[in-house]
């Protein structure tokens, strides 16, 4: 008996493992995006970004980092969602799947402008981050020589 209770046991707990890391795959994300005016014309940084600026000053070439605007929402695997960014653009991110005991996380991204009647795409990617980091991308340009740049954090 204790060899047919120890063989159970184990079947039991090999379904329960797949069930368990498919209910974590459906768990709501959590999903943050700062829409981010960056520029040379002064060297102020906003202090929501101070622990950004030194890479973003080498990344992107840049002075000055003002946090223009911060959504955050929960999103659904596999169920894109569209915020507005700043001066036209906004970005559709769609969660796709955690990895690595939820340590990552991977997310398609498309960025769009919009002019009068025409939107182009600016960026489209599929990109797996570190969970909870926030990362940025390089969007394009604005208004005075300024330029986009997005950060995204999600869980």
């Amino acid at each position: 008996m204790p060899n047919l209770h120890a063989a159970l046991l184990l079947i039991v707990s090999g379904l329960l493992v797949p069930l368990a890391s498919q209910a974590q795959d459906r768990q709501p994300f959590q999903v943050e995006v700062w829409a981010v005016r960056a520029t040379t014309k002064n060297k102020d940084v906003a202090p929501e970004l101070r622990e950004l600026a030194k890479s973003l000053q080498k990344q992107f070439k840049y002075t000055g980092f003002k946090l223009e605007r911060r959504t955050s929402q929960r999103a659904e695997q596999g169920k894109p969602f569209t915020t507005t960014l700043i001066e036209g653009y906004e970005v559709k991110i769609t969660p796709q799947a955690r990895a690595d005991g939820d340590k990552q996380v991977k997310l398609d991204i498309e960025v769009t402008k919009r002019e009068g009647q025409k939107q182009t795409s600016v960026l489209k990617c599929t990109v797996t981050n570190r969970a909870g980091t926030l990362v940025p991308y390089g969007c394009g340009s604005l208004a005075n020589d300024d330029y986009l740049i997005m950060a995204i954090r999600a869980r």
